[in-house]
């Protein structure tokens, strides 16, 4: 037997966690048993997760430095809270029941249930029994590309809440023909899936359509998602920066005025009333601030929640579809994370192994690739009715000159069961628009948040890995907040619970007060300074005998 003490030696036989570019016919059942071990299930994987933080946290209170508020360790949350993520804990339920009546679950089931307890027949009738945290996250929409109707003076609501895992559209313009219709979109964390439902109140007692199959040409199907702008480009949407001003979030002074005529009670809609407004006064060019919150910039907290909600869907899906290829395949993904930043090399050599990776894969892809011809084409008999003249003007994607051409990690992906033409195009109509992956949240993509909860999976799983996370000190890990954590495990942690597992009203309670301004910089701050120790790792980890 020889051993290949690291599979990127430039040999001429080279393999990939037990891939081979010649022989081995059991390879993949190789690769499996040797990187796999008895695996839990997505929704009870992250459920201990979740249950594992919550026992280490803290609520210290906070700390100054540098006229900025900071968590005094990567798990403070600075506000005392009993739950990390009250919808995963009955307990949360039952308390929340006893303190608030009536009480009403921000899930479909949970509306459903509560309409037909209360005997609710009109929408706006529901919306004020809404929690504070749906009162307070939301945008206004003055052109949507849904299937209601809005303009500026009867713009539609949308509500975020406090994580971006339940999302309502609502319909202020009386003579839409939509306006009784409430479309409602659910992350379910047992599966990863999304689903997109409607509550119709025209008839005199409501009904639900749950996974409404008109939903799916524009949110999309097995990698479904929201649908929303990229960041400073929330096209149609109050704030969309149509105003010249020192942000990326600039009001127009149409959106001023239409908020203000809200906020003094003359919206022309009583749908307008259960929504709560920050004190602080609105500027012409200037952002608007959800109230309650410590940071508080609308359009940009309405990315993060919603990058954060989907991300978290697209990681319980990778790990479902094929979980013994997904566990097996781990350092494959993060190496190839890197390559699509460039900031790794592969010799030709190695780049073979990737590709006969990549073509075992291939009935994966096929099965979850986008149609070739899309709408957004001119010359498709639906062109004109899909491109409304003020998105042809306005959208323009971007891309970062520092994105590279690298597919493999799209490759990967998308075997695994995770498109990213689709799970990542947020800005765009699923099969109606050109995809467009680099969704942005600010600092960061939605690459960035999959694969930081890939690296956390595997470090928990990998010591070594761990190791090489614990041993990268860094003076200022976090954001101008040098005492929060002083290793990039540490870092891992902080963005994790921040991201990941803080939701609901407990997300709310910690935003009230503290804020962790740079949670969306993930590769600056988590896989650049470890890049040359972890990559190092990635490419010697899957050896092994031939």
């Amino acid at each position: 037997m020889k051993k290949v003490s690291s599979f990127f030696n430039d040999v001429a036989v080279i393999s990939l966690s037990g891939f081979l570019l010649l022989g081995c016919e059991s390879s993949t059942e190789d690769m499996v048993n040797r990187k796999t071990q008895a695996l839990p299930a997505p929704s009870e994987s992250y459920r201990n997760q979740v249950f594992t933080a919550e026992k280490k946290i803290t609520a210290t209170g906070g700390i100054e430095h540098n006229f900025s508020q900071c968590a005094q360790s990567p798990l403070d949350t600075v506000v005392a809270i009993d739950y990390l993520d009250p919808m995963l804990d009955a307990r949360a339920a039952s308390r929340a029941k006893v303190e608030s009546a009536p009480y009403i679950e921000m899930t479909i089931e949970g509306i459903q249930a509560f309409i037909e307890e209360n005997n609710i027949t009109a929408i706006e009738d529901l919306l004020t029994h809404f929690p504070i945290h749906y009162r307070t996250n939301f945008s206004l929409v003055e052109h949507t590309r849904a299937t209601g109707e809005s303009n500026l003076e009867f713009p539609r609501i949308v509500v975020f809440g406090a994580d971006g895992r339940f999302l309502l559209n609502i319909g202020t313009k009386p003579d839409d023909p939509m306006y009784n219709k409430l479309d409602v979109a659910q992350l379910h964390t047992d599966t990863g899936q999304w689903e997109f439902s409607v509550f119709d109140f025209d008839p005199p007692s409501p009904t639900l359509t749950r996974n409404d199959p008109s939903c799916a040409e524009c949110h999309g199907t097995h990698n479904a998602r929201p649908i929303w702008g990229t960041n400073a480009q929330w096209i149609g949407v109050f704030g969309d920066n149509i105003a010249r001003g020192p942000q990326a979030e600039a009001l127009h002074e149409t959106h001023l005025e239409k908020m203000l005529s809200i906020i003094e009670g003359e919206g022309g809609s009583p749908r307008f009333e259960f929504l709560k407004w920050d004190d602080q006064p609105l500027i012409r060019g200037g952002k608007r601030r959800l109230a309650n919150h410590a940071f508080g910039a609308e359009l940009l907290l309405s990315n993060l929640a919603m990058g954060s909600a989907t991300s978290l869907g697209s990681y319980l899906r990778l790990k479902q579809h094929a979980p013994e290829q997904y566990q097996a395949l781990r350092e494959e993904l993060l190496l190839a994370y890197y390559l699509k930043k460039g900031n790794a090399f592969l010799s030709e050599s190695e780049k073979a192994v990737f590709e006969a990776l990549v073509s075992t894969l291939d009935s994966s892809i096929q099965a979850f690739s986008l149609p070739e011809v899309h709408p957004y084409q001119e010359g498709h008999p639906n062109f004109e009715k899909v491109n409304k003249p003020i998105f042809l003007e306005k959208i323009s994607f971007s891309y970062s000159a520092s994105i590279q051409k690298d597919k493999t990690l799209d490759k990967l992906l998308t075997g695994l069961g995770v498109n990213p033409a689709e799970a990542f195009s947020l800005a765009t109509l699923s099969t109606r628009e050109k995809p467009s992956t680099h969704w942005s949240m600010g600092a960061g993509d939605l690459y960035d948040m999959l694969m930081l909860q890939v690296l956390d999976d595997l470090r928990r799983d990998n010591p070594e890995v761990d190791q090489i996370l614990r041993r990268r000190v860094v003076e200022e890990a976090i954001f101008n907040c040098p005492m929060t954590a002083s290793n990039i495990s540490e870092v891992v942690d902080y963005k994790m619970m921040h991201l990941f597992y803080l939701s609901g009203k407990s997300r709310y309670d910690v935003h009230e007060v503290f804020y962790p301004l740079d949670v969306e910089d993930i590769y600056d701050r988590v896989f650049m300074p470890v890049a040359h120790d972890l990559i190092g790792y990635l490419k010697s980890s899957s050896s092994t005998e031939i």
